[in-house]
């Protein structure tokens, strides 16, 4: 069988391609062990972590509810292996009823009604709750019976993984209050909630009801790894992943350095050693060279800048929206904070739903913004006027366009064919409405 494209002078033949991958030489031998989601035997360089967790959630052993926990920490830190490795660690040493452990990934689970037909789903594999259409009441009431039923005396762990982005949405203080407060309700089960944050200051913004009962233990925090902490966490990896001689000096080195470049990113090590061990693959080379991981560290780069912004909460996707715009109207137009906050609540206005966000909470998007390498912030005197931040966009203005335009609510709203008003010389922007000048 042929496949050809009518744009091109050579067929392409996937026979071929795949009867010569076949011949080439092995260079896998465990690939998963090459991703985030793998939990090796040990944990390198997260002692101190594991052990503060270890002994919060000991006492589910003899039974005992744990405290609710927090854990804070960049991206790629450990924060959610840790939990796992822990998890896995537990059940091992538990003689009696092994605790449950239920994950909820926010980014992808994010509304109250979604967040409980979660849970229940997961520990009831035959009756299913819809992803939508019944009262939020009904299924709260459901799942208090569920886990005094199915899971009865043991201990049930609901781990929120990157618990900030629930802020962002309606409701999101109710429904960590709610499941912060399910053992009120229960007769028989008992619930622990670990919530996992790359933002320090997500407590902040929580509800004063939700911030008592979260902060039952103090906050641990995942520091990012140096380039030694790296090659330590590559090397054991590698080890799994590769047969003996595969990877070439210098390889491991090279990506850990890279990465530690990257705030000390495990996921970024993992992914660019993964990476130039298929562009290897591919190429059908004997071993993974420095040229491998350099290739792949182009490919990264540019797959990063779209996974991360379509991965944003909807107000972060506002705020370089915002940048974007103020940069293609007018390239010569100096972008500061203030500058960025307007437009921003300008776009906002267009979005039902959407609240307005205070210049605070703007400049953190900012900073987040600019740590992924998106942006960059520098912080300058404006004399008199005091202090602001000059932002100018890092990334490729008809990449940034390209992704936004995949964003629903973006594209909806024709967001990208707005030109903010602090840039029409005809009109004046008070609060949220906008006039005409009068000449």
């Amino acid at each position: 069988m042929t496949n050809s494209n009518k744009d091109e002078d050579q067929s392409f033949n996937i026979d071929k391609f795949y009867k010569d991958y076949l011949k080439g030489p092995i260079i896998f031998k465990k690939r998963e062990a090459l991703e985030p989601s793998f939990i090796p035997n040990e944990l390198p360089h997260r002692d101190y972590e594991i052990e503060k967790i270890a002994a919060i959630t000991a006492c589910a052993l003899k039974g005992d509810v744990a405290p609710n926990l927090l854990c804070y920490g960049m991206t790629g830190t450990g924060k959610t292996a840790t939990v796992r490795y822990i998890s896995q660690k537990l059940a091992q040493h538990c003689k009696g009823n092994t605790p449950w452990w239920i994950y909820i990934n926010c980014n992808v689970v994010s509304t109250p009604y979604r967040i409980l037909a979660h849970i229940y789903n997961t520990i009831n594999q035959k009756e299913k709750i819809p992803p939508t259409g019944l009262p939020k009441d009904i299924i709260f009431k459901k799942l208090l019976g569920l886990l005094d039923i199915r899971i009865k005396h043991s201990i049930c762990f609901l781990v929120l993984d990157e618990i900030d982005i629930l802020i962002e949405k309606k409701g999101g203080n109710e429904i960590l209050y709610d499941l912060t407060r399910l053992n009120e309700n229960l007769d028989y089960c008992r619930t622990s909630l670990i919530g996992i944050s790359n933002k320090l200051k997500f407590i902040d913004y929580l509800d004063s009801r939700v911030t008592s009962s979260l902060g039952e233990e103090e906050p641990i925090v995942f520091h990012p790894y140096n380039a030694n902490q790296l090659a330590d966490i590559l090397k054991q990896r590698a080890g799994i992943a590769f047969p003996e001689g595969i990877i070439e000096d210098g390889v491991i080195k090279l990506c850990a350095g890279l990465a530690a470049k990257e705030h000390g990113d495990a996921r970024k090590a993992l992914q660019l050693l993964r990476k130039a061990g298929e562009i290897a693959e591919r190429r059908h080379n004997k071993s993974i060279s420095e040229s491998h991981v350099q290739r792949a560290q182009k490919d990264i780069d540019k797959d990063h800048v779209v996974e991360y912004i379509l991965s944003m909460p909807l107000q972060s996707q506002l705020t370089i929206t915002a940048i974007f715009l103020l940069r293609k109207y007018n390239k010569q137009h100096i972008i500061t904070s203030g500058d960025i906050y307007d437009v921003h609540s300008e776009l906002s206005n267009r979005i039902p739903g959407i609240k307005q966000l205070t210049k605070r909470r703007i400049s953190d998007y900012i900073n987040e913004l600019a740590l992924a390498g998106l942006i960059s912030a520098i912080t300058t005197s404006m004399g008199h006027y005091g202090r602001t931040k000059i932002i100018n966009l890092d990334i490729d203005m008809s990449l940034v366009e390209r992704v936004l335009n995949q964003i629903p609510k973006i594209k909806m709203a024709n967001l990208l064919n707005i030109k903010p008003t602090l840039l029409q010389t005809d009109k004046v922007r008070l609060k949220n409405n906008v006039f005409k000048k009068l000449l």
